[in-house]
C-alpha cells in the first residue's frame, strides 16, 4: 500500500510502499500511474532516477534511491498542499488497483 509519510522543509514528499526501499518497482508503478492519469510522457531529468511527466501542471520531480525510497520534489512555484493532495489521490488510485487484484 502506498502512503504519504512526510513533507520536509526542503519541499520533499516521502512516499512509502510495501517494498519502496528494496527495489524501484513500486516507484516505476507510481510514476507510470501519474503519467497515465495526465496522459503525458515520462522524461528523465538526471542520471539519478529522477523523472518528470512533461505536461504536469505541478511540475513534480519523482525520485527513487535505496536510501530514501520514493521521493517527490515539489518546486517552489507549486503549492505544497496541492502537491500533497494530488499525490494522496495517486496513492489512493494505486491502492484501489491493488485491492482489485
Amino acid at each position: 500500500m502506498y502512503k504519504l509519510e512526510l513533507t520536509s522543509a526542503e519541499r520533499w514528499i516521502y512516499i512509502t510502499g510495501e517494498r519502496s526501499f528494496d527495489e524501484p518497482g513500486e516507484f516505476v508503478e507510481l510514476v507510470k500511474e501519474y503519467q497515465a492519469h495526465l496522459s503525458g510522457t515520462i522524461k528523465a531529468v538526471s542520471d539519478e532516477m529522477q523523472y518528470i511527466v512533461d505536461n504536469d501542471p505541478l511540475k513534480l520531480i519523482f525520485q527513487w534511491d535505496s536510501c530514501f525510497g520514493i521521493t517527490v520534489i515539489v518546486p517552489t512555484e507549486t503549492v505544497i498542499a496541492t502537491a500533497e493532495k494530488a499525490l494522496s489521490e495517486l496513492c489512493e488510485r494505486l491502492n484501489n488497483k491493488k485491492r482489485l487484484c
